[in-house]
């Protein structure tokens, strides 16, 4: 299950966890695998092809291919076809969030993911993004 959808395509959609659900947990071990938060960090300003952020990262393509597919099932990336001038294409990859931020509460550990448009916690609430 996605934690967030991408604001390209549509609302996030609100859905409750069950209690004691490990989304939070899962998102937090994905975050601290080797490479995935510099892989985030490349990404986060452009969108860029993989061998682009294989070099940024000092990273093996299959090592990135890797933590990118996982950052997509987790709804954090996107992707998009890029065309050059001579027409060729390519995959490029862009962070699909705002902000990511953890907290320490009551029941735990809470990530809440924010798109441009919304935020969603661990827990499944979607509440408006604040404005400015």
């Amino acid at each position: 299950m996605p934690l967030t959808e991408s604001a390209r395509s549509g609302p996030v959609e609100t859905t409750e966890d069950a209690p004691g659900d490990p989304l939070a947990d899962e998102l937090l071990e994905l975050l601290d695998a080797e490479y995935t938060r510099p892989i985030l960090e490349a990404i986060r300003a452009d969108p860029k092809p993989a061998r682009a952020i294989a070099d940024a990262c000092g990273a093996s393509r299959p090592t990135v291919y890797r933590r990118l597919n996982a950052l997509q099932e987790a709804g954090l990336v996107d992707t998009d076809l890029a065309y050059d001038a001579d027409g060729h294409h390519r995959t490029v990859f862009e962070a699909a969030f705002e902000s990511l931020t953890v907290a320490v509460t009551e029941d735990g550990l809470s990530v809440t993911v924010t798109t441009s448009g919304s935020e969603r916690s661990s827990n499944g609430r979607t509440r408006p993004a604040p404005t400015e």
